[in-house]
């Protein structure tokens, strides 16, 4: 561990939280008792030229900075930026408290940038398959609906309901207005309502349509099983997932 002055050190883009708001009441409180006691835990960054990247402890390097101290406990590591992304994301993670769009954002992010599969970064990073595929739907919400389930508005549940639904996008922009300015109750109102009216018009669940047309032990059932295993779905979602995926392609 060394202490190093704060003005060597920057936030890294690959810190999941790099771009989280710092200055609520409950950083204030941090900030004050810093100040007042240090920062007892040491934040970890890596070499970067003449500078250092905080690639865990951001929270603990902005309240050092706002409490006017001028230097950090450290430990050093050497590691690249996919390496940092996993461990910023592996913390978070655990400790479940960050939120599931930023989540989503940064598991995305690294997924694109190197190529690597869904199911072997859940693996990579010791997460189910299925939790890693719902962290990756919230990519897939409106940005007014993902600005809700940030603050805490809309409930991670409640999310993945609505974005297993794929409303029209005006329909997600006047929800999430719905969650933001109505009261809990209303909004919850509200999304059953939506929930029952696309039950009653949508198709019927994946998994009446497989046994309807197949049987549990056809060949083609087997293989439904296998392809939502490897997404890391339930079956019914995934073959609503296709039928949909089908018809906005003969749409196009």
């Amino acid at each position: 561990m060394e202490m190093i002055p704060l003005d060597k050190i920057r936030i890294s883009s690959s810190n999941v939280r790099a771009e989280e708001y710092f200055g609520d009441e409950e950083d204030k409180s941090f900030v004050e008792n810093v100040g007042a006691y240090g920062v007892l835990l040491p934040i970890i960054v890596t070499p970067a030229g003449d500078m250092y990247n905080v690639y865990s402890g951001r929270r603990r390097f902005l309240a050092a900075k706002e409490s006017g101290l001028t230097e950090i406990p450290c430990i050093i590591k050497e590691v690249h930026d996919e390496g940092a992304l996993d461990i910023s994301l592996i913390e978070n993670i655990h400790r479940k408290n960050l939120d599931p769009v930023t989540i989503g954002r940064a598991l995305k992010r690294r997924m694109d940038s190197t190529g690597i599969k869904a199911n072997a970064y859940a693996k990579k990073i010791g997460i189910p398959k299925s939790t890693m595929s719902q962290y990756l739907r919230m990519n897939d919400l409106s940005p007014d609906m993902q600005n809700e389930v940030q603050t805490g508005t809309v409930t991670f549940k409640d999310a993945l309901k609505i974005v297993r639904m794929n409303l029209p996008q005006e329909t997600e922009i006047s929800l999430a207005r719905e969650a933001r300015e109505g009261d809990s109750d209303s909004f919850k109102n509200t999304l059953s309502n939506i929930t029952a009216e696309q039950e009653t018009r949508g198709a019927p669940k994946g998994l009446l349509i497989v046994r309807i047309n197949w049987g549990k032990r056809s060949s083609e059932y087997t293989a439904l099983k296998k392809f939502a295993k490897t997404e890391g779905i339930e079956l019914s979602e995934y073959c609503q997932k296709i039928l949909i995926e089908h018809i906005k392609s003969r749409k196009g």
